[in-house]
């Protein structure tokens, strides 16, 4: 991770105050990926019988890639992309 962050132009000492809580959290080593696991929520697919998991999924988005409990995605402000120092030409 701090080699990621090296490549992006951070020192450790900026990965250690901007980002605290991911920089302790991989003192423990990095989370288990790679898609192997089944997920709970297809476990609970199997078990219900259901033949979508966004029947089982706690907030699911639709075929759009929308959620529509929170109405995201949405329109990003310009306050919003000057916060992170994003610019859009």
């Amino acid at each position: 991770m701090v080699k990621a962050f090296e490549i992006a132009g951070y020192s450790e000492e900026e990965l250690k105050t901007k980002f605290k809580s991911l920089y302790n959290a991989f003192k423990y080593g990095a989370p288990p990926h790679a898609g192997m696991a089944p997920g709970v929520d297809r476990m609970l697919m199997l078990l219900a019988e259901e033949e979508n998991i966004r029947e089982v999924i706690a907030f699911p988005m639709n075929s759009n890639a929308q959620d529509l409990l929170l109405g995201s995605p949405t329109e990003v402000t310009e306050q919003q992309l000057r916060e992170v120092h994003i610019k859009i030409r």
